[in-house]
């Protein structure tokens, strides 16, 4: 017979839910632990993605940031929270 064990729903990620919490994780951690930084990118990175992994990183954080690439290859992403975000915070 099965076991059953009652869990949080705010701890129970599955499905495509898991891989996107476990991608956003570096990023919130790096959020949180700054107010601006740079993301450079892999090879097999897609900018498109690593900027929307921000963007979601930074709405579990309870921040804002603004991004921008750093030049026109798309291979470093600048980042900083906005001043909202850093007054909520301090």
């Amino acid at each position: 017979m099965p076991k059953f064990t009652k869990l949080d729903p705010a701890q129970v990620h599955v499905g495509r839910g898991r891989a996107a919490f476990e991608a956003r994780r570096q990023f919130v951690e790096a959020i949180r632990a700054g107010d601006a930084g740079r993301i450079d990118l892999e090879r097999s990175d897609r900018p498109a993605t690593v900027k929307r992994l921000l963007q979601e990183a930074a709405k579990e954080a309870g921040s804002k940031v603004r991004s921008s690439w750093e030049d026109k290859s798309q291979k470093s992403l600048l980042w900083k929270k906005t001043k909202a975000s850093r007054r909520r915070r301090g």
